[in-house]
């Protein structure tokens, strides 16, 4: 992750000289002195508005990472424990960026532990690891339910729902599920990266051609083409992903990245195709990094 991305930057700066410009031409045309004034509180509240996050972000990595974050990610995420030294900053430094968009929250305006959300940033910062020119596709941020499971109207203990990835809205998740994906990492489950899956794929269709184009068998298709062809012969011969993956294609590449940042040689072994799509896609490889 990145304080502001070069895109949005540029955009920052056009978006600044044109408010001027636009005020200038505005006075040539209509010779309203009044228009002077208001140009320069209009840019202010323009550069306040698009720079807020920017700022928040690069006050949050300013401030020290509290010891307790390196005892915790150590104790619970196998991924963090592979990391070198340089790594571990930059995944702790993933988890801050995103964190200080403060966009966790319980229903009910209940509180979030603060092991809770970093377990979430965890998540986050395991799947951007090797894109730090992404952004979670969260815009509606995370919501977290007590307990282990909810239903289809939301109830709370009813039900076998541990997370869910609407289209519209937060990404949710049940606290239980949340800490049982982190304690046990041989499992090869893990609920919080399922749903993340969700969302990287969605904001992949809906922009085709953004992630990275790779070649099959000599010829040329993207990541979807390849993932299409996977799931087909899942459902014709099966594999050693769990039969959720069965469901549909959105479900095997969830079910497929759980394996990926969780067992990442059994499925290249399995699938060395798929394995391949997903390194690249992910632009990682962790089975350099869970040994």
């Amino acid at each position: 992750m990145q304080i502001i991305s070069r895109m949005d930057a540029i955009f920052i700066i056009l978006y600044a000289l044109l408010i001027p410009l636009l005020g200038a031409l505005v006075f040539a045309a209509s010779g309203q002195v009044i228009v002077l004034f208001i140009i320069p509180p209009l840019l202010a509240i323009y550069l306040w508005l698009a720079l807020k996050r920017p700022l928040r972000r690069r006050r949050a990595i300013q401030l020290p990472v509290p010891p307790s974050w390196n005892e915790f990610l150590l104790s619970h995420s196998a991924y963090f424990r592979g990391l070198d030294d340089a790594g571990r900053k930059k995944f702790a430094r993933d988890i801050v960026l995103f964190l200080s968009d403060d966009n966790i929250a319980a229903i009910h305006g209940d509180p979030v532990s603060w092991q809770t959300r970093l377990l979430i940033g965890t998540g986050v910062a395991t799947m951007l690891h090797g894109r730090p020119e992404w952004e979670p596709p969260l815009p509606d941020g995370v919501t977290v339910y007590p307990g282990a499971s909810f239903d289809r109207n939301y109830r709370i203990e009813k039900g076998n729902i541990a997370g869910q990835a609407p289209e519209r809205g937060p990404l949710l998740i049940t606290e239980e599920s949340l800490m049982t994906g982190f304690a046990n990492p041989g499992a090869g489950r893990n609920v919080l990266i399922h749903e993340l899956a969700h969302f990287f794929d969605r904001e992949q269709r809906k922009s085709y051609g953004r992630y990275p184009q790779r070649s099959r068998h000599g010829g040329s298709g993207s990541w979807a083409d390849l993932l299409t062809a996977e799931w087909r012969q899942h459902l014709r011969l099966g594999s050693i992903l769990p039969t959720y993956a069965a469901v549909n294609e959105a479900e095997f590449f969830a079910v497929a990245c759980e394996m990926f940042f969780e067992k990442p040689n059994r499925l290249q072994a399995a699938h060395p195709e798929l394995y391949e799509m997903l390194r690249e896609f992910f632009n990682q490889d962790p089975r350099r990094i869970l040994f």
